[in-house]
C-alpha cells in the first residue's frame, strides 16, 4: 500500500488517502490490524495510537516441567485477568467516590448559604432531596445552633403520612420546623380551613388556592 497526496480541485487540497495499487507486483502482505493502525494514525495521530497500544513487555516464567510460559503485560491482559482487575469492586469504588464528591459539594453550598446570608431557611416537602438537605444541615450542626431553619407548607391537602413523617424527622434530628398554612387558620386545622376557604377551592379556583395555601 502507499500514502498518496492528491491536489485536485474536486477534493480538499492536500487530503491524504490510503490506497492500494490496482496491479501490485507482489500480493499485499498488510494485515487488517496494520491497516486499521495506519488509518487510526492518520485520523488521531501516532501519539494517540501509542497511548492505547498494549506494551510489548513480557514476563517469562518456567513451569515445573521446565516449559517456558510467557505472559504479555498489557492493559488488555490486565482487564482479562480477574485476579488483577475486579470490575465489581471498581464499580463500587466509583460509586463511593461519586457520592463523596456530591456530599462535599452539597455541604460546601450549604455552608456558603448559612454562613454568608442571614436567616437561612430551607424548605422541606418531605421528598428525598429535601430530606437529604435536612440531614446535611444536621450533620453540620446548623439545626442545633439555630443557624438554619426548616420550613414546611401544609396545604391541608397532603397525605396524612406527610405530616407524620415530619414529626419523625423533627424527633430524629432534634429540631422544630416552622409550619406555614393558609392565613387565619391554625396549623393542622383542616376543618377551619374548609369553613373559611371551602374544601373544594383547589377545584373551583386553582390560582386562588395556590395563593391562599402556598404564598405567604
Amino acid at each position: 500500500f502507499a500514502w498518496n497526496v492528491f491536489d485536485d480541485d474536486r477534493l480538499q487540497k492536500n487530503s491524504i488517502f490510503l490506497t492500494f495499487s490496482t496491479k501490485p507486483k507482489k500480493p499485499p502482505t498488510i494485515t487488517m490490524k496494520a491497516y486499521a493502525a495506519a488509518v487510526a494514525t492518520v485520523l488521531f495521530g501516532a501519539s494517540a495510537i501509542s497511548a492505547f497500544a498494549p506494551s510489548a513487555n513480557s514476563i517469562t516464567t518456567r513451569t515445573n516441567g521446565g516449559v517456558a510460559n510467557t505472559k504479555f503485560s498489557s492493559a488488555l491482559g490486565m482487564a482479562d485477568d480477574e485476579k488483577v482487575f475486579d470490575q465489581e469492586a471498581y464499580i463500587a469504588e466509583s460509586k463511593e467516590m461519586r457520592l463523596k464528591y456530591l456530599e462535599e459539594q452539597a455541604m460546601f453550598a450549604l455552608k456558603i448559604a448559612v454562613e454568608n446570608y442571614g436567616n437561612a431557611v430551607f424548605p422541606n416537602a418531605m421528598i428525598a432531596g429535601d430530606v437529604v438537605i435536612t440531614h446535611l444541615l444536621h450533620r453540620m450542626g446548623y439545626l442545633k445552633d439555630g443557624a438554619a431553619k426548616v420550613m414546611v407548607v401544609d396545604t391541608f391537602h397532603l397525605f396524612p403520612e406527610t405530616m407524620d413523617f415530619l414529626r419523625e424527622i423533627e424527633e430524629f434530628y432534634g429540631f422544630k420546623a416552622e409550619v406555614f398554612c393558609a392565613e387565619g387558620v391554625p396549623v393542622g386545622d383542616k376543618a377551619g380551613y374548609d369553613a373559611k376557604y371551602g374544601a373544594n377551592l383547589w377545584k373551583e379556583d386553582i390560582e386562588q388556592y395556590d395563593k391562599v395555601c402556598k404564598v405567604e
